[in-house]
């Protein structure tokens, strides 16, 4: 099957798909989020940004079943927006990094956000005061992260070749691997 994406920003840093444990998948399409629900076909509309110079940046639906409603969306504003999908609502907005924000990972009720500012923020959702810690490793645009299943290790990819691996226990970083070693 081939699906229509108009207006898929052509970034190789972006992370704008997303599979969730509801099998809808999501696809952010310039400054809009659809959502492509497999067993049947149906397409929806989630939403539209309203800046005219903002964009989605990156989508990660939560990776568990109780709350499989819930997605992640990145922006090119520096903002962290939370959903439920079956709502059509968004919940509250994240704020703290200070560029795009290009790279998201859940890990229960923790949602560790990548910016091209070259940080990694830990959210907690649940709490008022959400950032929990950041992490420092990279020099240049986070692109990429993802919580293992056991949720102890977090990997980051840079734009600057180097592969980071954090404790989560520890909220630092454990090892980290570049293309020269």
């Amino acid at each position: 099957r081939i699906l229509d994406a108009p207006e898929l920003v052509d970034d190789y840093y972006l992370n704008l798909v997303s599979w969730g444990e509801n099998n809808v998948l999501a696809v952010a399409l310039g400054q809009c989020v659809y959502l492509w629900e497999a067993a049947t076909g149906n397409i929806r509309h989630l939403l539209t940004l309203q800046h005219d110079d903002d964009f989605v940046t990156s989508v990660s639906w939560v990776r568990d079943k109780a709350n499989a409603n819930y997605i992640a969306i990145g922006t090119n504003l520096n903002a962290v927006q939370l959903w439920d999908a079956e709502a059509e609502r968004r919940l509250r907005t994240l704020d703290g990094h200070s560029a795009r924000v290009g790279a998201l990972s859940w890990n229960q009720h923790w949602l560790s956000s990548g910016g091209r500012d070259s940080q990694i923020i830990q959210h907690d959702v649940r709490s008022r005061n959400h950032i929990v810690s950041t992490y420092v490793g990279h020099t240049q645009e986070v692109c990429g992260l993802r919580w293992n299943d056991e949720g102890s290790t977090l990997a980051s990819g840079g734009n600057e070749n180097l592969l980071c691996l954090w404790d989560a226990s520890m909220s630092r970083r454990g090892n980290g691997y570049n293309r020269s070693e």
